[in-house]
């Protein structure tokens, strides 16, 4: 870079000369030696000439004759200072602020005001929605403390929104059943709950219930009940903002324990089929099996069998036992319930012991409100939870299968 050597007053005088030129790092170094050193505080300046300003430089007023080789300038910086140092006004400062809060909350595409972000012309989508105020992802998980059961599960999650350019104001939920067990892309949608107008306003679907909710900045939690045993679902989780934009799903795929049985009941009735079949079986006894065993599911004709076999398989073992006092026919229609389960849940069926636990779990019903009509608050979500709904408690049931272990 060269910088001409001589004042506007002489320029007339000085057309016809060649001017006097100098590279940067000379100039750099002149003001060092004059005394001018405020200009470069806060650095420590290596400065050395590496060459002359390129014929092609515009900037650089070049003197005739013979061309020389190109000269880059280069500027060596030896100490690393703050930024915060080098801001010297408030203007300066101001103009620093408004550029980390664009490039934090409206990815480097509007403005900051007050709460919100002001978007770019070329900040919008598609759709036609603003997108330089990105919406959070929202993290759906399975509750930490309930396990999920044979016909229920409990999703969370976390409210949380950006302190400038968004406003949730609504999630979406969608339930699904995977129909291939070795394919997970192939689902069965089933369900698409709002949580303000389906689930917080009381007018829910029966088989959603709202948990008991402390403080929604720590956690939100969803009862979904109604759910098939030993079936895979999907469940995925929007945040909704006041735009009606929607966030990037979050995921949560998950397969139900195999279903509840009663192992005590089981052995009763095993006592009583065997009763119905020893000795004489008149036809009242032979109709009142057949009831009996086509009432009972699979899970529990699967204990019924097994502790029949293992009391009075020397009498005739079950299935010859069905057949021989029921007919070919009705006990065809017995036996085939037992393969309407998966071969997991067969083989935990056949364990030796099975006990059963009842759990109770907390969960909220809501009388109907116009959540819309006073507006969401989520800070204060749960305390006008606790006016609005009644908390009740839910029955659940578990199946431990085999002994029990010492820790």
């Amino acid at each position: 870079m060269s910088m001409l050597g001589n004042s506007p007053s002489d320029e007339s005088e000085e057309r016809d000369k060649e001017p006097r030129t100098l590279t940067y790092p000379a100039y750099i170094a002149s003001l060092l030696d004059s005394g001018a050193k405020r200009m470069a505080a806060g650095v420590r300046m290596d400065c050395s000439s590496q060459g002359q300003c390129p014929l092609s430089c515009h900037l650089c007023h070049m003197s005739p004759g013979p061309a020389r080789p190109a000269e880059p300038v280069l500027l060596h910086i030896t100490k690393a200072t703050p930024i915060y140092e080098l801001v010297s006004n408030n203007e300066t400062y101001q103009a620093l602020q408004e550029a980390m809060m664009s490039m934090l909350w409206c990815s480097s595409k509007g403005d900051v005001i007050d709460d919100w972000c002001r978007c770019d012309s070329s900040a919008f989508g598609v759709d036609g929605l603003p997108i330089c105020a990105p919406l959070p992802q929202p993290m759906l998980r399975l509750s930490h403390t309930y396990e999920p059961s044979s016909s229920l599960v409990i999703v969370e999650w976390k409210h949380t929104e950006p302190p400038i350019g968004v406003r949730i104001v609504d999630y979406l939920i969608s339930q699904e059943k995977v129909t291939e067990r070795t394919d997970h892309s192939k689902v069965e949608t089933e369900t698409m709950l709002s949580f303000v107008d389906d689930i917080l306003s009381g007018a829910k679907s029966p088989c959603v219930m709202l948990g008991d909710i402390l403080d929604p900045l720590t956690s939100i939690a969803m009862i979904i009940r109604c759910l098939e045993p030993d079936t895979t679902y999907m469940f995925r989780l929007w945040a909704v903002d006041n735009t009606g934009r929607r966030s990037d799903p979050s995921e949560v795929t998950i397969k139900t324990p195999c279903p509840a049985v009663d192992d005590v009941k089981a052995q009763e009735i095993a006592d009583k089929i065997y009763n119905l079949f020893n000795g004489y079986t008149s036809g009242k006894e032979q109709q009142t099996a057949y009831n009996t065993l086509m009432d009972l599911g699979s899970p529990t004709l699967h204990r019924v069998l097994y502790h029949y076999n293992q009391r009075y398989e020397s009498f005739g073992e079950f299935t010859w036992r069905c057949e021989d006092e029921l007919g070919p026919r009705k006990a065809g229609l017995i036996l085939s319930q037992l393969d309407e389960l998966s071969g997991w849940c067969r083989a935990l069926l056949q364990e030796p012991k099975i006990g059963l636990r009842r759990a109770s779990l907390k969960h909220l019903s809501c009388r109907y409100t116009d959540t819309k009509a006073f507006g969401l608050n989520w800070v204060d979500l749960g305390q006008d939870l606790q006016k609005a709904c009644d908390e009740q408690i839910l029955p659940v049931l578990y199946n431990d299968y085999g002994e029990p272990r010492e820790l």
